[in-house]
């Protein structure tokens, strides 16, 4: 059966813009498909280390629930810092305690599982709160400043059936495994637009998440997929048609599946209602969108830390208070210069006798520091040197308290900051820091997409560069389809996909293949660096400033299998996306990718031991012959007629 045969026809059609038509059905019932779960916390879109300070600390859970399952247990394994003391920590619901695990004396690790049976579901969450109580092993002790407790390694697990949905309202669960999207073996553009911009806005639904989203064809004639669903994975039919509209098809081959028709833009605005605030509504299995275009988010000059998405702004502690600021660029909406904090509020004002400081910086870099006064109060100008700026960059703010002999005699002090603090930045162009690092930021708010055949494959490429991208901010980010040339010639941001190695000799890259001659360009105007490699095949992926815009190009020498085993092996582990360095990131043969480009050095808060995969100083590239130093970032270098890999 087509999926287009498969619609109702009596589907009604939408007269007022904005309004979305539901067509009244009888919906199924929903059918359970799996017992029981166990899920790490990232996948909740929980943080993966929960950390307690001090001798009493809270930490609070929102832990995402199923339909059809209840959460029972907290598990992993606690961390005791040493001379922590004993102690329990209780799992209480509205002030209730309803299980406590114990922290013994002398421990360092300790496996625990924390009760969640029976705790209040509501809205698809169950909200917990650890409570941790420690007592002082003897006189002296003291916890200020640091964690004493870590979970690590924890999972949440579930009992019952993950129920599938009978109505569209339903289809998005509270967690989402993932998103497989069918198109027809050969798409056209409406489709495959429409398949870039519903996988990558789900993405975005889930930011905390780690959703994976497969693009995969229909079978022949346009047939529904046959095979069943994995635990939390929802299914999308994208096709064109002349009736436009959503359906939930309830008694498809092997469970739900949602198909989305229409025909140009109707198909777009039909994909749009999955993911738009409009889906509560549709608690049927048929619905008709309106307009559902999205709004441009153009970046403000000004944003506070409230939304800026900084939730930790108070501290209290003896002898030293720490509380860290995130500067996101993605959040910032641009690459970002001239980056100023307007840093309001207030500490308690310390006894006499006693005296402290108050320090904000990056790294081991001071930003600006000053002595506490009785005021208790905070208003001060912080400038970020654009040259501590990463996509990402904490700003500690630390008050310290200096002469106290030990925290039975210390006055406990606390520190807080007002979320209407601002933060003010400026566009900046080239971005700094520039290549990866200026990704996704420089893309926004829209990026367009440009594809060498058009294909399927093609499809997929761009896909898994978009939703890896996408997972590294929490702001949307919006693609465009265009046709190839019209993105090669455009002036704004674009994601290139030319597995095949189709790009012309006039788009600067800063690694070029001319004939055996591999060279990779100099950032700061030196020679270029080169090497021979005969009959060597590369897949690359390359993020250049091109003029005013940013571009990420996925090509190769005449070799998509080479392109495909790069994208695949960022598709693999998307945090490798974070661990991206300078602008060249090159396949070879079965080798892991390796990066050309990457500063000889890094600040300390830009480090990571996370990706020891990637090249970051003086390497080699093995199995090819090329021998150097490490190449730093990029500029624009003139070359001559070549491939581009």
């Amino acid at each position: 059966m087509t999926v287009a045969g498969s619609i109702r026809s009596g589907i009604a059609r939408c007269a007022a813009a904005g309004a979305v038509v539901l067509v009244l059905a009888a919906p199924a019932a929903a059918a359970p498909l799996r017992q029981d779960a166990q899920f790490p916390l990232p996948a909740l879109g929980l943080t993966a280390v929960q950390t307690f300070d001090g001798r009493d600390d809270v930490v609070a859970l929102v832990v995402p629930v199923p339909p059809g399952m209840t959460p029972a247990a907290l598990r992993g394994t606690l961390q005791v810092a040493p001379d922590a003391g004993t102690g329990r920590i209780d799992v209480e619901v509205q002030g209730r305690v309803v299980g406590s695990v114990e922290v013994p004396p002398g421990s360092a690790t300790l496996p625990v599982s924390l009760p969640l049976a029976g705790v209040p579901v509501l809205n698809g969450a169950a909200t917990v709160t650890l409570h941790s109580h420690l007592t002082a092993m003897g006189a002296g002790w003291c916890a200020a400043g640091g964690g004493t407790l870590a979970l690590v390694d924890a999972t949440v697990d579930y009992t019952g059936d993950e129920a599938q949905p009978g109505v569209i309202a339903d289809f998005l669960p509270p967690v989402l495994n993932r998103l497989t999207l069918y198109l027809p073996a050969t798409p056209s553009a409406d489709e495959t637009a429409t398949a870039l911009e519903l996988g990558t806005a789900v993405v975005a639904r889930y930011a905390n998440q780690t959703v994976a989203v497969e693009l995969r064809p229909l079978g022949p004639g346009g047939a529904i997929p046959a095979e069943q669903p994995g635990l939390l994975e929802r299914r999308v039919v994208i096709t064109e048609a002349d009736t436009a509209g959503t359906t939930l098809q309830t008694a498809a081959p092997g469970g739900p599946v949602l198909a989305v028709t229409g025909r140009g833009a109707e198909l777009r605005t039909q994909a749009r209602l999955i993911t738009s605030n409009m889906a509560w509504i549709a608690a049927d299995t048929d619905a008709v969108a309106g307009s559902l275009a999205p709004a441009p988010q153009l970046a403000p000059d000004s944003v506070t830390l409230r939304e800026l998405g900084v939730t930790t702004l108070s501290g209290t502690g003896q002898g030293r208070v720490r509380i860290p600021i995130a500067v996101d660029q993605t959040r910032l909406g641009r690459p970002s210069g001239t980056v100023r904090i307007h840093l309001r509020g207030n500490y308690t004002p310390l006894p006499d006798g006693a005296n402290g400081q108050l320090t904000v910086a990056v790294g081991d870099s001071t930003l600006d520091h000053w002595p506490v006064d009785g005021s208790g109060g905070i208003d001060r100008w912080i400038d970020i040197p654009d040259r501590l700026l990463g996509r990402f960059t904490e700003v500690a703010v630390v008050l310290q308290v200096a002469g106290e002999a030990g925290c039975e005699a210390a006055q406990p002090a606390t520190l807080t900051l007002d979320p209407e603090s601002t933060v003010e930045s400026v566009r900046r162009v080239p971005p700094v820091p520039g290549g990866f690092e200026a990704l996704p930021q420089a893309l926004m708010p829209a990026v367009q997409v440009g594809l060498s055949e058009g294909t399927l494959a093609d499809a997929g490429r761009a896909l898994g560069l978009l939703t890896g991208l996408q997972r590294m901010t929490l702001a949307p980010l919006r693609p465009e389809l265009v046709p190839l040339d019209a993105a090669l010639h455009s002036d704004r941001p674009a994601v290139l996909i030319a597995a095949d190695g189709g790009l012309p000799d006039s788009l600067e890259l800063p690694l070029t293949v001319i004939g055996p001659s591999v060279t990779v360009a100099d950032a700061d105007g030196g020679p270029a660096q080169s090497v021979e490699l005969p009959g060597q095949r590369l897949g690359s992926l390359q993020a250049a400033w091109s003029g005013d815009r940013m571009l990420l190009v996925a090509t190769s020498t005449g070799d998509p299998a080479a392109t495909d085993r790069l994208l695949d092996w960022l598709r693999a582990e998307p945090d490798r996306w974070y661990g991206l360095r300078g602008g060249v990131l090159v396949q070879t043969g079965d080798r892991e990718p390796i990066l050309l480009q990457a500063p000889a050095t890094l600040p300390a808060e830009q480090q990571s031991d996370d990706h020891t995969t990637l090249l970051v100083a003086g390497a080699v590239l093995l199995g090819i012959g090329l021998i150097g130093a490490v190449l730093v970032l990029l500029t624009r270098a003139r070359r001559g007629p070549g491939r581009r890999a």
